[in-house]
């Protein structure tokens, strides 16, 4: 059994309220150069409602980023959001909602991992870091530590057992 990752939905915000941009953005949104976006991580869809977004369950959102027109659409993971800007914040959401941690053992490559962390990179306004997408895991066996998406993580390992 694997673990279904979260999506990303970047949804449109035709009815954002300009008061709350600065002017210059603002006058962007009205010259038609910039759009407002939400953006909301959602459990993985099913078949049963996938085109259903009031049958989606919905795990986060944050709202007010702009970009321009073209992004709108749901994503199986924030690397595939064509905008710099958007993927950016969506990554650092949606890697809070994958139920993948530090200590969480999977099975990749023939071998068993454990992760060590998210990988984070510095970010001057927060000390910890914003998250790049990827995992840090390390195989159980030993061996160096490996950068990897956590689409590789989808399948779970729930305890090693070791013989003499």
């Amino acid at each position: 059994m694997s673990v279904s990752l979260p999506e990303i939905w970047v949804q449109l915000r035709p009815d954002a309220d300009l008061k709350e941009f600065t002017e210059e953005d603002a006058a962007a949104i009205r010259a038609g150069d910039l759009q407002a976006y939400d953006l909301v991580i959602i459990e993985a869809r099913d078949d049963e409602n996938w085109e259903a977004p009031d049958e989606w369950v919905f795990l986060d959102s944050c709202g007010n980023y702009l970009a321009p027109f073209g992004n709108d659409n749901v994503y199986p993971d924030p690397l595939r959001i064509p905008n710099e800007h958007l993927r950016f914040f969506a990554t650092d959401m949606w890697v809070h909602h994958l139920g993948i941690g530090p200590g969480t053992l999977f099975r990749y490559g023939g071998q068993v991992h454990v992760v060590m962390g998210l990988e984070c990179e510095p970010y001057d306004l927060d000390p910890i870091g914003y998250a790049t997408g990827y995992l840090v895991s390390r195989p159980t066996a030993g061996g160096p530590p490996v950068r990897m998406h956590p689409e590789c993580a989808t399948r779970p390992v729930l305890e090693l057992t070791y013989t003499n």
